[in-house]
């Protein structure tokens, strides 16, 4: 009991302070930024423009990366949102509500982080840009919303279920194209 109540301060404290060096990358504003941009202009193939997409691979390994970040992510939300969203956790006045609550939102901040590593290599391959990069801008922009509703305790349970239907949307396009993504449980601390 005594490192769990150690561990989890460490783990938010660690949390936030990744997500607080991130937000000065050359790299991530272009990414949110195109990719609205996109999903604004209403292609109606599903697919990004190829203006947007790398003419060859920029990164090594792309596939593989992008496969186990969003499969760390997948896992991240089912364990400690989804499921305590099928459970009835988040509805007021329910057992464990603000301690679930706390575990989602840390839950959301690691899916993000998990999430915009895989958006990094979508759009350094061009086979999982033209696929990919709609699906995961639409996913990683619900789970953003969601996840500052969790950070303050503002959470409609509904909308979990509408993140849930975009999720399963990613892992049935990603399937498509032929990348197999499997929820991956997140390591125990």
């Amino acid at each position: 009991m005594l490192r769990k109540i150690i561990v989890l301060p460490v783990l938010l404290a660690t949390l936030v302070g990744a997500g607080a060096c991130g937000g000065g990358s050359k790299d991530a504003a272009p990414v949110g930024n195109t990719g609205s941009a996109v999903a604004a202009s209403g292609t109606a193939s599903g697919s990004a423009s190829p203006a947007a997409c790398p003419s060859e691979a920029t990164a090594k390994l792309a596939k593989t990366r992008f496969v186990a970040d969003a499969g760390l992510a997948f896992g991240a939300f089912h364990r400690w949102i989804y499921k305590p969203y099928q459970a009835g956790t988040f509805k007021s006045g329910a057992d464990g509500r603000t301690k679930a609550i706390v575990k989602a939102a840390a839950a959301g901040a690691f899916a993000l982080n998990r999430l915009n590593a895989g958006r990094k290599m979508v759009n350094a391959d061009p086979t999982l840009c033209k696929a990919l990069k709609q699906p995961l801008d639409a996913a990683w922009n619900k789970i953003s919303q969601l996840t500052g509703k969790l950070k303050s305790g503002d959470v409609d349970p509904s909308e979990i279920g509408a993140v849930g239907g975009a999720l399963d949307a990613l892992k049935s396009q990603a399937s498509q194209a032929g990348v197999n993504i499997k929820d991956r449980d997140v390591p125990n601390v």
